[in-house]
């Protein structure tokens, strides 16, 4: 299922229309191992990555061409990408299976958004979110899925009401001080 090769998943994502996860990783690495032994297992998560991605996966050190075009320095790293290489989200560290569905989700439409694939980015973002509510990337989740349906819609009434409502809910969160409407 996992790609070693950049080029070869350069094509497959052109080929297939799906965006690039690249992982790096390292021999030693802690995260990437815990990835393998839980994250990786769970039916869910492979289910999406297959179905939703083109998995790349590459040493640090061994690939410096690659970690150099993403300026990586760490494992595991996460770089959401399209068939250029052109990479438009990313993250650094291990996540349990949730939180990584909810990554997936955010790296999935922040690759798809710029292309004008609202409604894909949309429906990928929606898949399942309410079983992952409790994902400490819910809101960042939320507020992308706001932001798409304001793009659709040229309305800005859902990405307020989202907003509002992780304000009420979690006031001290990052995204509930982004919330700057008047009442």
């Amino acid at each position: 299922m996992w790609l070693d090769d950049f080029e070869k998943a350069k094509e497959e994502s052109l080929k297939l229309r799906k965006p690039v996860l690249l992982q790096f990783e390292l021999d030693n690495c802690g995260g990437c191992k815990k990835l393998y032994d839980t994250t990786y297992q769970d039916e869910k998560v492979k289910s999406e990555l297959e179905n939703w991605f083109v998995p790349l996966k590459l040493d640090l050190l061994k690939n410096r061409d690659v970690r150099k075009i993403v300026s990586s320095y760490w494992t595991p790293s996460f770089y959401f990408m399209d068939h250029n290489g052109k990479s438009f989200y990313s993250f650094k560290g291990y996540l349990p299976p949730e939180e990584f569905r909810l990554l997936m989700r955010i790296g999935a439409a922040e690759a798809m958004i710029p292309k004008g694939k609202y409604d894909d980015a949309l429906n990928i973002l929606e898949d399942d979110s309410d079983n992952l509510s409790s994902g400490s990337l819910f809101n960042e989740l939320q507020i992308l899925k706001g932001e798409v349906i304001f793009l659709i819609q040229r309305d800005n009434s859902e990405l307020k009401k989202i907003m509002k409502n992780i304000k009420e809910k979690d006031p001290e969160s990052i995204q509930a001080k982004m919330y700057f409407w008047e009442e």
